[in-house]
């Protein structure tokens, strides 16, 4: 009998991925040899690109995450003097081109990895600007006071946290009254987002194998591969709170359901069927398969396969 994982591991590898070490959006980039055993000035230089990255795609609307998911619910005018949180800032290219655009009062950039925040401190540095500030924490414990801060940004984030609901209690806490949280995130039936791309381009194999068939399945392909280690999942085997590599599993349902039991305001939901943004949905093909998909993005449950990103504006 053929065990699921080579059933799994067979489709991973009929269209292989692999990732580029020079790709500044990877954060992976930074456990690459090329990276830790450079000097001072190539690994400084390897962290500006990774900001400059993120930075340069907030200048062009098109690929903006606060404007392409949250304009003109949020606008600009609003942000101007406010202090603003960027939850899952990565290296600080996004918030340093936030807080330089929009005039803000402060900006505040919050992740997880030491590196992130030489990162982000470098770049935003290199800009000129000094109402800036970065610190490594988790969502679930945020270091800052009650009410405290006016607006709330958090993009591909509150899939990989390790519990969405008290990531919103601490979100509501430092939040002023009046204050906006503004979160997308892909949740966990989207089939393009599992979080596999490092090996393989096949999407969907979530809804056909276990988490813990598709991580061992992962797992033998990277050990077979030489030069992964770089990229290799630093979680194996899953931890509890993990259904795969960093994603906790959440589903519209339970974002919902979680909105239910706290305090928050809706100010709106956006719905944006799959193959909606992207490079790829500029292509012909996907804006015909797009079109067909999008009725089944409003039908409950169908919607945790084919909506593109959970997308919520809410208010304290």
């Amino acid at each position: 009998m053929i065990e699921a994982k080579s059933v799994c591991k067979f489709f991973m590898n009929i269209a292989p991925a692999y990732p580029s070490q020079n790709d500044p959006h990877l954060w992976e980039v930074f456990k690459t040899d090329y990276y830790l055993n450079g000097s001072d000035a190539l690994q400084k230089k390897v962290r500006y690109l990774s900001s400059l990255a993120s930075y340069e795609y907030e200048q062009d609307k098109k690929n903006s995450w606060l404007e392409k998911y949250f304009f003109p619910r949020i606008t600009d005018t609003e942000l101007a003097g406010k202090v603003l949180l960027d939850l899952g800032c990565f290296t600080g290219g996004r918030i340093t081109a936030w807080t330089e655009r929009y005039k803000l009062k402060l900006g505040l950039g919050l992740d997880i990895n030491p590196v992130f925040k030489i990162a982000s401190e470098e770049f935003a540095a290199s800009r000129g600007i000094s109402n800036i500030q970065f610190t490594t924490a988790f969502g679930e414990n945020l270091p800052y006071a009650d009410n405290s801060i006016d607006y709330i940004i958090s993009t591909d984030v509150f899939e990989h946290v390790k519990n969405v609901e008290m990531v919103m209690n601490e979100c509501y806490r430092v939040l002023k009254k009046g204050g906006k949280l503004c979160t997308v995130f892909p949740q966990y039936l989207q089939p393009f987002e599992a979080h596999l791309g490092m090996v393989t381009k096949i999407p969907a194999l979530h809804w056909f194998f276990s988490g813990k068939t598709i991580s061992e399945a992962y797992m033998d392909i990277i050990k077979e591969r030489e030069g992964s280690h770089w990229y290799a999942p630093e979680n194996f085997p899953l931890d509890d709170w993990e259904k795969l590599f960093s994603l906790n599993g959440i589903k519209i349902h339970k974002f919902k359901n979680i909105l239910s039991q706290q305090k928050w305001s809706v100010i709106d939901s956006k719905i944006k069927p799959i193959l909606t943004d992207g490079r790829r949905s500029s292509k012909l093909p996907f804006k015909l398969l797009s079109s067909l998909l999008t009725p089944l993005a409003y039908i409950p449950y169908l919607n945790e396969y084919f909506v593109g990103r959970v997308n919520y504006v809410l208010t304290k």
